[in-house]
């Protein structure tokens, strides 16, 4: 009965998290952001272009809530520690005013290795097929494929999604 009431509490919400996404096993589909920060910033940019036949982090969210910083310094420290290692963030908002403030929130969380940007059309690229009811969505790639999907439907989950893209990330890969 202990068993179970710890998988309940403690392993079964993380479950949550992972998505069912179509993309699963399929190649990563490419798309342009405007780069708000980074060495390509004020440019329309193709990062998984130039990356998708390496591991990486692919992140979307409606907004730069709070909580996306956490997820942003993963893919920070992972970018850091892993040559072969690429994430960036994508804000999918056709509000040009928010690159500003996307900017400033770049900065205030030290994102230096994890460019971030703006896809122009809501709700993102059509190819990702986003959730309407999730405010993120993280995809990990590996080898031109996408092996992992996570999404928080709010801002409380994104402190869980970003402890479970950190386990992820550090379990070996076969």
């Amino acid at each position: 009965m202990q068993q179970l009431i710890l998988f309940i509490t403690l392993i079964f919400p993380s479950f949550l998290f992972y998505v069912e996404s179509p993309l699963l096993n399929k190649k990563v589909p490419p798309y342009t952001m405007l780069v708000v920060s980074g060495p390509e910033r004020g440019k329309l940019h193709c990062y998984v272009c130039e990356n998708a036949e390496k591991e990486g982090v692919i992140v979307f969210s409606k907004k730069n809530f709070e909580g996306l910083g956490k997820v942003a310094s993963v893919i920070e420290k992972h970018s850091k520690t892993r040559t072969d290692f690429k994430g960036w963030i994508t804000l999918t908002s056709d509000d040009g005013l928010q690159d500003a403030a996307l900017l400033k929130w770049a900065n205030e969380n030290n994102l230096v290795g994890t460019p971030v940007g703006r896809f122009e059309y809501n709700p993102g690229p059509p190819a990702y097929r986003l959730y309407t009811e999730a405010i993120t969505e993280v995809f990990v790639f590996k080898e031109g494929k996408i092996i992992q999907a996570l999404k928080a439907k709010d801002e409380s989950e994104l402190d869980k999604l970003s402890v479970n893209l950190d386990v992820f990330l550090k379990k070996p890969k076969n």
